[in-house]
């Protein structure tokens, strides 16, 4: 009789943990990028669909199209030249916070986490990591990043390729 409590309760205990835990999504995350030597070359989207699900798994899918220049020739050069989006419309990101039991989502504060995935940008994948930050406020993540990619890595070029940066400032933001 003893036992059959004992598992009643810890089944109960596990089972309310499980469906405590909370996937989240957006769909207006917002990624940023400004080239390292020309603040000139900055663009927005705020249209990215991220995904942060319950065991750390993070996701992005973004159209390249929606990233708005304060330029409309930059926005034209971006899209027909460099990124080619009739050819390669979207860049994915699927990765895995690797150190996600360590963000208290009942508990308000801002948690540094390391993030491992692949990119693809330009239909090219690239294995990535970074750190971050996961803020908590009221029970509800707002995820954060910052990192440099390189243009070469993702074989993006064009004809003007020599008049822009390398090297991209890339900062994200998704509040769910």
């Amino acid at each position: 009789m003893t036992i059959r409590i004992f598992a009643t309760l810890l089944l109960l205990v596990c089972t309310q943990t499980l469906f405590a835990q909370k996937n989240y999504s957006t769909t207006s995350a917002e990624v940023r990028f400004i080239a390292q030597d020309d603040s000139d070359i900055d663009a927005v989207n705020k249209a990215a669909v991220c995904r942060l699900q319950s065991n750390g798994d993070l996701s992005f899918i973004m159209l390249i199209k929606d990233f708005k220049f304060e330029m409309a020739d930059m926005q034209k050069h971006f899209n027909e030249e460099y990124m080619e989006t009739d050819k390669f419309p979207r860049a994915f990101f699927n990765g895995k916070i690797t150190n996600f039991n360590t963000v208290n989502f009942s508990k308000d504060g801002k948690y540094p986490i390391n993030v491992t995935g692949v990119m693809q940008v330009h239909g090219v994948n690239k294995t990535m990591e970074t750190t971050g930050i996961i803020e908590i406020k009221g029970g509800v993540p707002k995820a954060s990043a910052q990192f440099v990619v390189r243009l070469k890595d993702f074989k993006i070029g064009g004809i003007l390729i020599k008049f822009v940066a390398d090297e991209m400032n890339i900062d994200i933001v998704a509040a769910f």
